[in-house]
């Protein structure tokens, strides 16, 4: 069942509450700091819930979540995943009150950094750096550099920021079991996903004070990186073991270089983004029937090439070759994973389940320079181009087949069948000649044995 009809509808009603007064530059933050992160729509939900806080406060009654989405004139489902993006990136807090008459959501807006905190921040500033780029995000940081009680018995709603982002794409190899030990944003300060113990006795193997580097400033910006970049236990390990100098003091920059390093050749990726995971996305869509084709997309937008070879191989294992073929080339042309879904199927059912590269990376070309954004776009265009396509792939054929080589003995053997029957039809012409001559013959010695005159 949908997520959202289990947690929301239209009739809850909802109360705003602030968490604390607002800086004077939170526009500022909110516009070119979290906007890149979390996008425009959440950012307005933001805002509208500051002025609903201000309505809420002078009328003294609850409202309405249908009020709420007719004011911002989006549905429910999209409210509810956009929602969730504000919790994860901690601009809010949810709870929630069940009576015998109603269901009220309190919604605790939190105040955003302030520039010079988000820029401390070192998992925030590490995205946005890596989203809007070193030479955009130098110039914003040279330019910008009483909570409110809630009822008793509510339960935390919030999700935390591992709930809802991942920054691996989906079909690369994720962190979730590394994730899943974190369950709030509260809780994100305190839980680490690296055992800084076995960190420690490592660094007592080389004689390094661990004292000096396991700092809990350090503790923390290491967590930020690992969360980051995917990294694992040993990874991490190697990564500050590179970043101590002979001084036995921790660079920082040289640790986040070195997981970047790690990130790139683990991911393909030079550069991590905020990527909403795949179940976060599926919980906010409707179930229900469809065409086989909206069935068809939906099941493209939902899975990665990965699970596609796999479900195409009667191993049920994909060939890691072609897994990591398909990832170039869909990061190379810049193909949505759906896009990518639906050109390996389409490659798959028209080339008796072969996979050439060349054929693949000729049609992404295409597609790239089509500018094709969604499964049902490169379905339709699939369809239309199908004969093109076709030609690609018989052309390619029919190259092979005039190259040909045909071997030595097949020759000689077609030879002798040749010779042979040139000497058959030579003795039955033979043959045939000596006859006529003998016929002849016999002719002629008939005629001359008749008497003449009568």
């Amino acid at each position: 069942m949908n997520e959202r009809i289990k947690e929301l509808l239209p009739k809850d009603r909802y109360r705003v509450h602030l968490e604390d007064t607002l800086r004077q530059d939170y526009v500022q933050a909110l516009t070119h700091l979290y906007q890149p992160l979390i996008g425009v729509t959440a950012v307005s939900i933001y805002q509208t819930f500051l002025h609903e806080y201000g309505v809420q406060s002078k009328i003294g009654e609850p409202s309405t979540h249908h009020a709420l989405i007719n004011i911002m004139n989006i549905s429910l489902d999209h409210f509810f995943e956009e929602r969730k993006k504000l919790e994860a990136i901690g601009l809010l807090k949810t709870y929630v009150l069940d009576d015998e008459h109603a269901r009220t959501y309190y919604y605790v807006v939190v105040p955003p950094f302030s520039s010079r905190a988000f820029f401390q921040d070192p998992m925030l500033s590490i995205l946005l750096k890596h989203h809007v780029g070193e030479i955009q995000y130098n110039r914003l940081k040279n330019c910008m550099m009483d909570q409110n009680k809630l009822p008793e018995n509510v339960q935390s709603r919030t999700r935390s920021f591992n709930e809802v982002f991942t920054t691996v794409l989906p079909e690369m190899p994720d962190f979730d079991e590394a994730m899943d030990q974190v369950s709030s944003t509260e809780e994100q300060a305190k839980d680490y996903l690296i055992d800084f113990e076995y960190l420690a006795q490592a660094l007592q193997k080389y004689n390094i004070p661990d004292q000096h580097i396991l700092t809990p400033e350090n503790k923390q910006y290491m967590n930020s990186l690992v969360r980051i970049y995917q990294l694992n236990q040993l990874e991490m390990e190697k990564a500050l073991l590179w970043s101590i100098d002979e001084s036995f003091h921790l660079s920082t920059s040289d640790l986040h270089e070195a997981c970047l390093d790690f990130y790139a050749k683990k991911y393909g990726q030079t550069r991590p983004a905020l990527n909403v995971k795949a179940e976060s996305r599926q919980s906010g869509k409707k179930q229900g029937t469809g065409t086989k084709e909206d069935k068809l997309i939906e099941h493209f937008e939902t899975i990665t090439h990965r699970e596609i070879l796999e479900d195409y191989s009667s191993t049920g294992f994909a060939s890691e070759q072609e897994v990591k073929m398909i990832t170039n080339i869909m990061h190379q042309h810049g193909l949505p994973q759906p896009v990518m879904n639906v050109l390996i199927h389409y490659v798959l059912q028209k080339t008796d389940m072969k996979l050439t590269r060349n054929y693949v990376e000729k049609i992404a070309t295409h597609w790239s320079r089509k500018k094709v954004k969604t499964a049902r776009e490169a379905m339709k265009l699939a369809k239309s181009e199908n004969r093109l396509y076709q030609s690609w792939g018989t052309g390619r054929k029919s190259r092979s087949e005039s190259r040909e080589v045909l071997p030595e003995w097949f020759k000689k053997q077609k030879q002798k069948e040749k010779d042979e029957s040139s000497q058959t039809n030579t003795r039955r012409n033979q043959r045939d000649i000596e006859k006529e001559k003998q016929e002849l013959a016999r002719a002629l010695k008939n005629i001359s044995s008749k008497p003449l005159g009568k």
